[in-house]
């Protein structure tokens, strides 16, 4: 009963707001056109009245729902009751208008009280449409007030203007940015699993399908590389050999961001990054998700994954640029820097700038992730500090380079320790200041925090806060992913 009830109220509340952004646009587009109207015509033209009669139904079933509100903009937007109205400012002429005409007045929008009679509608339509604005928006607000207090107008009242209200509302932004980051990491994960299952019943992956999902990851990294790395934090043990591969994808996008590489040799570079383990659909499953440390045998088996996925690849219909370079890429990831790995060479050379790229992500991705391989679980400075041991043997030492400046000192996700004897999740890097990032501040000696008691840092502006430590969250039992994506 009390989930249903929750329930209810959620919906009447969804409804609520759907009611109020569809009548807000009504209120926007009538009360536009009725300015118009009333600079042209006088208050007993037929023209007018019947405006005005069309202005007062709107305002009537806005009362209906709210008795008393607020029509005002705010973040380049506008708002009716504080329910956000959605609109493209190229095409909408009312929505611009009121945008661009308010702030010169001084003002941001109008309240509107329960109890407004059609003379008082009247009297403050045609005191704002007559109005002659200075260039002082300051005084202008003050001869509009003026105005409406001699005409007696008490039941719609100004909202005066600050300049807090042109601010972006990033806030929002950011949710959205991360709404689709989430969305196309999803559907990049049902490509991979789509393709696992394809490879394995039928022998063949579908290109098309993978290069269509990789260009969102990378359309989703150029807007705001951020978004998409908070959805490589996820660890999922049923799902990771798909997790890792759309992991490592991200990876290695964003450190061929990082390197200047144009959208085509991106996409080359994440199909290939994507499909860099779909070999592995020809070995069996309890190898592939074998707890217990390999023994030679098992080695033997895992070392000929790079040798099938290029057979799967070569079995598409059709042999092309992106599959040529996909193809070294599944072939080489294994394969170090000095030529040693696996598959073994008979003679020994540099693998592709590509899959130099993928061997980077792939290790740290699964070093991180205390997968597979990788049975012990490393923070993300101590993989670091292990592949840089490696460096010039199994890793491009410029490469590597470049992938720690691109995922930060305290990557995305990373759970650290503060001086301030909180406990905080690294929300934002910064690549121009890597030692201070934003930190989403989650709890402190005392406890986990309450989400509305959660709030984001940013180290750079706050002197005397710093990170003193790295944190494993599975020993805290704190799922960094569900506190990044809150709010």
């Amino acid at each position: 009963m009390f989930d249903r009830s929750l329930k209810d109220i959620k919906k009447k509340q969804e409804d609520l707001e759907a009611s109020l952004e569809e009548l807000g646009h009504e209120l926007v587009n009538i009360l536009f056109t009725t300015f118009r109207v009333a600079a042209m015509y006088e208050p007993n033209n037929n023209r007018y009245i019947d405006q005005g009669n069309k202005l007062r139904a709107v305002l009537d079933k806005i009362f209906a729902e709210e008795p008393d509100f607020v029509l005002a903009a705010k973040g380049g937007y506008l708002y009716l009751a504080d329910v956000r109205l959605k609109a493209d400012r190229e095409s909408d002429a009312a929505t611009t208008y009121f945008l661009d005409s308010w702030p010169p007045l001084g003002l941001s929008g109008f309240s509107f009280y329960e109890g407004l009679d059609p003379r008082e509608l009247d009297k403050f339509i045609f005191s704002m449409s007559g109005f002659k604005p200075g260039e002082d928006k300051d005084e202008n607000y003050q001869a509009i007030k003026q105005r409406l207090n001699d005409l007696q107008i008490e039941k719609i009242a100004l909202i005066q203007y600050s300049p807090e209200v042109d601010q972006p509302d990033d806030s929002e932004e950011k949710n959205k940015l991360r709404a689709r980051a989430r969305k196309t990491f999803f559907s990049a994960l049902a490509v991979a699993q789509s393709n696992a299952s394809q490879a394995r019943n039928q022998g063949s992956i579908n290109i098309a399908k993978t290069k269509r999902v990789v260009q969102g990851l990378i359309d989703v990294i150029i807007e705001d590389e951020t978004a998409l790395m908070e959805m490589t934090t996820l660890r999922n043990f049923d799902d990771y050999t798909y997790i890792h591969s759309v992991n490592v994808c991200v990876l290695s996008l964003v450190l061929g961001y990082h390197l200047g590489l144009d959208r085509r040799r991106m996409s080359h570079l994440g199909v290939g990054a994507l499909l860099h383990d779909i070999g592995k659909t020809s070995l069996p499953i309890d190898l592939v998700n074998k707890p217990q440390t390999y023994d030679e045998y098992d080695w033997q088996m895992m070392r000929k994954h790079p040798v099938y996925g290029v057979k799967f690849l070569f079995k598409t219909r059709r042999v092309e640029e992106t599959t040529v370079h996909a193809s070294t890429v599944i072939f080489e990831h294994h394969i170090g820097y000095d030529g040693s790995g696996y598959p073994e060479l008979l003679n020994k050379r540099k693998p592709s700038l590509y899959a130099r790229i993928v061997a980077i992500s792939d290790t740290y991705n699964a070093m991180t992730s205390g997968r597979v391989y990788h049975r012990e679980k490393y923070l993300p400075d101590q993989a670091i500090a292990n592949m840089v041991n490696r460096i010039g043997k199994s890793y491009d030492p410029i490469l590597l380079k470049v992938f720690v400046n691109s995922i930060g000192i305290y990557p995305v996700g990373t759970i650290v320790a503060l001086s301030s004897k909180e406990i905080g999740i690294i929300s934002r890097t910064k690549p121009e200041d890597p030692e201070h990032p934003e930190v989403k501040v989650i709890g402190d000696d005392t406890g986990l925090f309450e989400a509305g008691e959660i709030k984001v840092i940013d180290l750079s502006k706050e002197s005397g806060i710093a990170i003193t430590r790295m944190i494993d969250g599975e020993k805290y039992n704190i799922d960094n992913a569900d506190y990044l994506h809150r709010g």
